[in-house]
């Protein structure tokens, strides 16, 4: 018997294997745990915790969109500008390059003037570093805290009722250790949005 007469059976049970895994790992389990997770009552995270309003699906809590209004809570920095056709990622750049430097130093000076604060305020270092995705849905509480001032100005919204709404969509460490403290902003940006529209101060 020839070597590739001896090397047919190996490769059709690779090939069998292959197919096998393939239905196995990329349509039955996923499928599975699709119908398990809506059996128990968790179709909205299985779904992909979509957000939507009046029927139609805007947005997805785990995917940050670029709300860049003065009157909205800002995300983070996205070297892909929150754009998926852009793909996703973070900045080849070394956090001790000049390069780095200056873009943050540019953008927080940018917020700063921005921000309608005092001086000497001080810029939460999440609030100008990119995350790795480009698509981080989330921002820590002190950058939310920060923008308070400069939504407050352009909202004309009462500071109490955006701190209220801040620490509604706040999520804190489980059992108070496990996890970190952070502000969901889409979440937060779209109950902004609702009432902006609702008060006629955005069409």
């Amino acid at each position: 018997m020839s070597d590739r007469e001896e090397r047919v059976p190996h490769l059709r049970a690779v090939a069998v294997m292959s197919i096998v895994f393939f239905a196995l790992l990329g349509f039955a389990y996923p499928g599975f745990v699709a119908v398990v997770s809506h059996g128990i009552g968790l179709g909205y995270q299985a779904n992909g915790s979509l957000i939507s309003q009046n029927g139609t699906v805007i947005a997805s809590k785990f995917i940050g969109e670029n709300f860049s209004a003065p009157y909205y809570f800002w995300p983070r920095v996205s070297s892909v500008n929150y754009n998926s056709s852009n793909g996703s990622g973070g900045e080849a750049i070394g956090i001790m390059t000049q390069q780095f430097y200056n873009e943050t130093r540019n953008y927080t000076l940018y917020l700063l003037s921005t921000g309608h604060v005092p001086n000497g305020t001080y810029v939460p270092g999440n609030g100008v570093e990119p995350s790795g995705s480009g698509f981080d849905p989330d921002i820590s509480l002190g950058f939310a805290r920060f923008q308070l001032p400069r939504v407050a100005y352009y909202s004309h919204l009462n500071l109490t009722l955006l701190e209220k709404l801040v620490e509604k969509y706040t999520t804190y460490p489980y059992l108070g250790f496990i996890g970190s403290t952070y502000v969901n902003v889409v979440q937060l940006d779209i109950a902004l949005h609702g009432i902006l529209v609702g008060n006629g101060t955005i069409s």
